[in-house]
């Protein structure tokens, strides 16, 4: 097929030259002193390569700076430089938080016409950025065109499903991956424990957590995962008992999840408990006030108030101020939190 067939087909346009979209709707001042801070930091490399410039493009995606990225890919495309598939992952990657979808798809374009579009990294990206734009047909259509799939690219995936509430088909593409006997990864393990949870498919969690325990994944990254499935399937019991099989391993975003998990199970003590051992932080509280709401426990969620306040200012005032106005309607308390 040609390469304008393909921009037809896979686009409905032909690819652009991105001076007709280097403009983008910022203010001009902001963009001009970060396109000078960028020019400014490029002309001290001792050897302004490709590699140089992905490695920028890359750091400005790590901190999320949209704009800084896709001013310098401009830079680089007025150029002429020989971009390459590690150029366009993370310009893609900035493009998804750009407003609206024509960047992308635009940029998609020019790895088109450049032939820069087939390989694995490409590919995989491609996938990322249309599952975000919630167009799931091309996302699916990307995932197929690769040959050489990684377990990267089935991550990609199975998120972009369950991106779009179809958990499962991600157990399908989770499913194909263990016939093909790709090797999972931790990220893998995590995403289907999603799926399961989203299915109600207790069993199939439990089959997970045997996995993990079997191919001796790193149960740290996983517990977390673990902890919010074993909670949504009402099996808090299990929640703990992964809990307490890490000893002094856990983090806070462990012990949030646990505890937002036993105030939904309405399991109490347990969760004040984890909360006297740990200096509650602002995700912690909130997590158990929306617990509380949607349990209707007026005299807990108090409880927790009392918490936050006693914790005072640089916790919850600078963040979120929570306060419970409460009545009785109907028989049930309507809990409104104001952020």
């Amino acid at each position: 097929m040609s390469v304008s067939r393909r921009c037809i087909d896979y686009l409905s346009y032909q690819a652009r030259n991105l001076r007709a979209i280097a403009s983008i709707k910022v203010p001009v001042k902001k963009l001009h002193k970060r396109y000078a801070h960028i020019r400014h930091s490029l002309e001290e490399l001792p050897l302004r390569d490709i590699s140089s410039f992905n490695v920028q493009l890359a750091s400005y995606v790590r901190s999320g700076n949209v704009q800084a990225t896709w001013a310098l890919f401009c830079h680089m495309h007025f150029s002429f430089c020989d971009l390459n598939a590690y150029t366009f992952t993370p310009v893609l990657s900035a493009c998804s938080a750009l407003p609206g979808t024509k960047y992308g798809k635009q940029v998609h374009g020019l790895m088109i016409k450049t032939g820069v579009d087939a390989g694995t990294v490409a590919k995989t990206a491609l996938m990322n950025l249309y599952s975000k734009y919630r167009c799931l047909g091309d996302s699916v259509r990307a995932f197929e065109e690769i040959e050489l799939k990684d377990v990267v690219t089935w991550n990609a995936m199975i998120s972009s499903f369950l991106r779009h509430g179809l958990a499962k088909e991600a157990l399908h593409v989770f499913a194909t991956m263990r016939r093909e006997r790709v090797k999972l990864s931790e990220f893998t393990l995590c995403s289907v424990l999603k799926a399961c949870s989203s299915l109600k498919a207790f069993a199939q969690g439990k089959q997970i957590h045997g996995l993990v325990v079997v191919f001796g994944r790193d149960l740290v990254i996983l517990s977390t995962a673990l902890v919010d499935f074993y909670s949504d399937m009402e099996r808090i019991n299990d929640a703990l008992k992964v809990f307490s099989s890490l000893n002094d391993r856990k983090d806070n975003v462990m012990c949030n999840s646990l505890i937002s998990g036993c105030i939904k199970n309405r399991r109490y003590k347990e969760a004040f408990s984890i909360m006297s051992k740990m200096r509650p932080n602002v995700v912690a509280l909130t997590s158990a006030l929306g617990a509380c709401s949607e349990n209707s426990d007026l005299w807990i969620g108090k409880q927790i108030h009392s918490v936050a306040l006693h914790f005072g200012s640089p916790m919850i005032p600078n963040y979120v101020m929570v306060y419970w106005i409460c009545m009785q309607s109907a028989g049930r308390f309507v809990c409104k939190i104001i952020v």
